[in-house]
């Protein structure tokens, strides 16, 4: 790049968070082995591979609900999240959502979204408190991130299954999160909830990174920038979803086998 007839290079996105040598083990059955994963800022990632193949555990891992048998898992170069509890990896801007939604069905989108603000105040006094123009504003702008203005006054468990993912991944951004961490968000959607998880995704990745797991391949061709492929607790390759599905080994152990599988 040429900068005042001068040669510079481009500035590429710094790494949000990495592992070094990662490994899990259950009672002598290693759930990841050795994996070395690096995500950069404002990435949206995608992780697929069989059942059993370490996806899920590594985010596990990186929201601290499980701790490693060695390696290191570092966020913003200086943070060993191996060394933290689940509650400080989230205070530190890591947000997790899993794949069955769990909101409060009994209170209305807004105030899920109120509650779920990232404050020092008690959970239910939160909604006692009159909240102040920034925190409408941000209300405001999550509510329309997520395609739910028309009804932030209904009750949250009047929702469908696709806005109901869409409000917990909403009520994540009110915590302001820097990684979001997300397991099968398309699930149960249909074909159209799918379409607008997909570029709710990207929108999102405007501004934080993501890791997704996710099963439907459909879903993963059409959005997916990224994709690294697990098997056996194992990275087994990394590349678009071109390159991925062009991949011998990656046919070989995954993809050809989920062909197998439907036809059987």
């Amino acid at each position: 790049m040429l900068n005042n007839g001068t040669l510079t290079e481009a500035i590429e996105p710094e790494v949000i968070l990495y592992t070094e040598k990662l490994e899990v083990d259950f009672d002598g059955f290693k759930a990841i082995k050795n994996v070395d994963f690096s995500l950069k800022a404002g990435e949206l990632r995608f992780l697929i591979g069989p059942n059993g193949a370490g996806k899920t555990t590594l985010l596990d891992v990186i929201c601290g609900k499980v701790k490693p048998y060695s390696g290191r898992v570092i966020f913003k170069a200086q943070t060993d999240l191996a060394k933290h509890q689940e509650h400080q990896i989230a205070q530190l801007g890591i947000g997790r959502k899993f794949q069955a939604p769990s909101i409060f069905v009994n209170l209305t989108v807004m105030e899920n979204l109120l509650l779920s603000m990232k404050q020092k105040r008690g959970l239910f006094t939160s909604l006692m408190v009159k909240t102040d123009h920034a925190q409408r504003e941000r209300v405001f702008i999550y509510t329309e991130m997520i395609g739910l203005s028309a009804k932030a006054k209904e009750k949250a468990g009047s929702l469908s299954h696709g806005e109901k993912q869409w409000l917990e991944i909403g009520m994540l951004l009110m915590q302001e999160p820097e990684l979001l961490l997300l397991d099968e968000p398309a699930a149960g959607m249909t074909d159209h909830e799918t379409e607008k998880t997909g570029e709710l995704l990207h929108k999102i990745s405007d501004n934080q990174s993501i890791i997704v797991v996710e099963h439907d391949m459909e879903f993963v061709r059409q959005f997916a920038k990224t994709v690294t492929v697990m098997h056996e607790g194992s990275i087994l390759r990394e590349g678009t979803m071109t390159e991925i599905q062009n991949d011998e080994k990656v046919a070989e152990v995954y993809l050809g086998r989920r062909v197998v599988d439907q036809h059987a």
